[in-house]
């Protein structure tokens, strides 16, 4: 093991690697938000929104584009255009760089963990700064995601006619969510710890 990492850089690692693995989950997995079927002939069924992933949905049947068929499995829309919010299309952006900026961290913070001087004292801080750009566009997204709520599909398939900008309608938030939250704070976390991880080396070799 390095032994050029000081208790604080432990703690940046371990969390810094926690913040990449929340935030790569909750952008692939599509509870954000989840909701019962409002339509009769889909009864028991739960909808779950993401931001480009969707599970338990409607589309139009291949022979037939006047009817929709209900499918139960998850998987992305056919393509970006067909995101159901504008809003959900900028946060799926801005979610996935924030999540691939936490996991080049990450990397690094893993590195640290068994090489030394894998990070000088430049990189020390970049790293905190790209952490802390990362909490910013997860943040962001977490903001804007409720803005989507008001699209017709999810008020005609499961949240309601009272579902709307911050209202949820007949759905709740989902498992997702909560796991983005964690991984803004985590990142946010990290970022302050950054600066505190290096140990001095002489008198002017820093590393993490």
């Amino acid at each position: 093991m390095c032994g050029s990492l000081t208790a604080h850089g432990w703690l940046w690692a371990v969390v810094s690697i926690l913040a990449a693995g929340a935030a790569g989950t909750s952008f692939y997995w599509a509870d954000w938000i989840n909701g019962p079927a409002v339509m009769p002939q889909a009864q028991n069924v739960t909808f779950e929104y993401g931001l480009f992933r969707r599970c338990n949905f409607l589309e139009h049947n291949a022979t037939n584009r006047a009817h929709m068929i209900l499918r139960t499995d998850c998987g992305r829309y056919e393509n970006f255009d067909e995101i159901p919010s504008i809003w959900w299309r900028v946060g799926t952006v801005l979610d996935g760089i924030g999540a691939g900026l936490l996991v080049l961290v990450a990397l690094t913070a893993f590195f640290a963990l068994f090489l030394e001087d894998v990070c000088n004292n430049v990189l020390a801080y970049l790293a905190g700064a790209t952490q802390l750009l990362a909490a910013l566009c997860l943040t962001v997204t977490l903001f804007i995601y409720p803005l989507g709520w008001d699209a017709s599909t999810l008020r005609d398939e499961a949240c309601g006619v009272t579902a709307g900008r911050y209202k949820l309608g007949r759905c709740q938030l989902g498992v997702a969510f909560y796991i983005a939250i964690g991984a803004a704070v985590g990142a946010l976390l990290a970022a302050l710890f950054s600066p505190l991880a290096k140990r001095k080396r002489g008198h002017s070799d820093y590393v993490i």
